[in-house]
């Protein structure tokens, strides 16, 4: 049962590390959540392994490494959006991740289909 806002925020981090460690074999540094009405917005900070950041430096070799990264998401995204369906109470109907390697950081954007039952009663931006 959630009891406050706080709560929504923690266990979508939570869910989304877990995710980002089981599915995708990353470990962010520091997870941020933003939630608004109809979408979430999750950045992800040091998700690149310092090789990566190096070698990000190089336009080939950092279009290579966002593309495996893409397709880690795009394979896996299922997992996150039903974990993250059981923290909100609705239906993500559609996500995106972003990549920057030479920095190490990341988004996802997760589109909701309603306003869940945990953020109805929440100040949503």
């Amino acid at each position: 049962m959630i009891h406050n806002s706080e709560d929504v925020f923690i266990r979508i981090a939570k869910a989304v590390r877990s995710y980002c460690i089981e599915q995708m074999g990353i470990r962010p540094m520091d997870i941020s959540v933003d939630i608004h009405k109809h979408s979430v917005t999750i950045t992800l900070e040091g998700v690149s392994h310092p090789a990566e950041k190096i070698m990000a430096r190089e336009r080939l070799s950092r279009v290579k490494i966002e593309k495996m990264y893409l397709e880690l998401f795009r394979v896996s995204k299922s997992v996150l959006h039903a974990r993250l369906e059981n923290v909100l109470g609705c239906n993500v109907e559609r996500s995106f991740f972003a990549v920057e390697a030479e920095y190490g950081n990341a988004v996802i954007v997760l589109f909701l289909s309603e306003t869940g039952q945990y953020l109805e009663k929440m100040p949503i931006k």
